[in-house]
């Protein structure tokens, strides 16, 4: 197949889930070029899972230069600002990210950036493409008139939700014309190297059933797949799903595991993690909870920073105690204590007072530092650090600006601190796979057929699903 794509101009390659696209991608990239491949995808855990298998199957990175979608568009309208004029700013994203597509859209049909593509790549690969939009899809298609252009994708795994500000280009009719098909995938190699083949039959007879709107049995696979009803009560429910997760890692210690959380309720999957401590939260790649806390800092002196400060830190680290702690900084700034301030009170103290980007940057430090704390976030946390010492670095850039930079550095890099158990929406998970997986609601509100097939096709060797009926199916 990989000879197929090099020796062919524009084509597509339909890839079911877990049926062998990424090593077909990384087979490609072993092929040594006189100039690297350009790869692109949508999501920073894409990117993320996508190195770590080039660099653990000792590709070079001279080979590629592999980016999100929007990741790469950025770099390229800010590099050439002059001819990319972009008006919006990054803390409106509604605005921003369309109008940075329609820019350098612009400025490719412009063919002004023809010589310095050509002499940069030699071939684009672009993956998850079923997840690209109209204007998307025709950045891709102008850079394609440059650049041999191979397309990965799978419409059964097309999850993203634009609000319906933009549509989504129709494979078959519309993609399939433009990017003319070479092939499809069928062999489920990842379930087939778990020695669980017929979990990964299973899967693609659910991907065919959910295509033809037939509902799934969720215990027609009881080797591997485990169903368990909700009852409705949120306590007992929560409490049976963690003692699940705790199950399979005890039985087994070694492996990854994914859990399926609501794709419309972000803090349910925070506080999920807040009360286990073998996951970590996967964070949207906005980083909201990062952004607002630096523009918090930026404007709040004093008690409010301290405050705010605490606030932000219960909201990743587990036993900061914000009320306990804030009557302790009171006590000690009044020298009211009867004990000695512990190390992070004493540096809020300090930062109360003096108010420094420092001050803060060692409070930050402190904290999980503190007796019984556990960071449940650490992407963002680490990015919420990372801000502030850039801001440290940057005096004349606030907090919030020092911010942008982190996290569009995260979004062109990847997220390097993903860790092997973690939870996240079906979203923010495609694109990776773990040993086991459990969903939380198969049925939630959110859920159709093909975040279904999504979530399903997460784990390799078990699938543990929550729902109130065995049947799902959707209208």
């Amino acid at each position: 197949m990989e000879d197929l794509i090099l020796e062919s101009r524009l084509s597509s390659i339909v890839a079911p889930a877990g049926c062998g696209k990424t090593q077909l991608i990384i087979n490609i990239l072993r092929r040594n070029q006189p100039k690297p491949y350009l790869v692109l995808t949508h999501t920073t855990a894409g990117v993320s899972a996508l190195k770590k298998r080039l660099t653990r199957e000792h590709i070079p990175s001279k080979n590629y230069s592999v980016a999100t979608i929007d990741g790469w568009l950025i770099r390229i309208a800010y590099s050439f600002r002059g001819s990319c004029h972009v008006g919006a700013t990054m803390e409106n994203p509604k605005l921003f990210y369309p109008e940075v597509r329609r820019a350098v859209l612009k400025y490719l049909n412009s063919g002004s950036l023809n010589c310095i593509l050509k002499a940069s790549y030699s071939r684009l690969l672009v993956d998850e493409y079923q997840d690209c939009d109209i204007t998307q899809h025709d950045l891709i298609k102008a850079l394609a008139t440059v650049l041999p252009t191979t397309i990965f994708g799978d419409p059964m795994q097309c999850i993203f939700d634009f609000g319906r500000r933009n549509e989504m280009p129709e494979w078959d009719m519309c993609i399939g014309q433009d990017f003319p098909l070479l092939g499809e995938l069928s062999t489920p190699w990842r379930w087939e190297n778990a020695g669980t083949p017929r979990l990964g039959g299973w899967i693609l007879d659910v991907r065919e059933a959910l295509i033809r709107g037939r509902r799934v049995d969720l215990l027609s696979c009881p080797e591997y797949v485990t169903w368990h009803r909700l009852t409705g009560l949120q306590q007992v429910d929560l409490a049976k799903q963690r003692d699940v997760q705790h199950s399979i890692l005890n039985k087994y210690p070694n492996d990854s595991l994914l859990v399926i959380g609501s794709s419309v309720n972000e803090l349910s999957r925070h506080q999920y993690a807040q009360g286990t401590s073998r996951i970590e939260v996967v964070e949207q790649v906005q980083l909201g909870g990062v952004m607002l806390a630096a523009s918090m800092f930026d404007q709040q002196v004093g008690f409010q920073l301290i405050k705010s400060l605490l606030d932000v830190a219960a909201s990743m680290i587990t036993n900061i105690e914000v009320t306990h702690t804030l009557r302790r900084v009171t006590s000690i700034l009044a020298k009211r204590n009867k004990t000695a301030p512990l190390p992070h009170e004493q540096a809020l103290c300090i930062l109360a007072i003096e108010g420094t980007r420092r001050n803060l940057l060692t409070v930050l430090e402190h904290l999980p530092l503190k007796s019984g704390t556990r960071i449940y976030r650490k992407t963002a946390y680490e990015a919420l650090k990372d801000t502030v010492s850039h801001s440290i670095s940057q005096p004349l850039q606030t907090i919030a600006e020092a911010a942008s930079v982190i996290r569009e550095r995260i979004r062109h890099n990847g997220d390097k601190r993903i860790p092997s158990r973690a939870i996240g929406s079906t979203l923010l998970l495609k694109g990776l796979e773990s040993d086991h997986c459990i969903i939380l609601d198969a049925q939630g509100k959110g859920m159709n057929a093909k975040n279904l097939y999504v979530a399903l096709s997460r784990g390799a060797k078990s699938i543990t699903v929550f729902s109130a009926d065995r049947y799902i199916g959707y209208p």
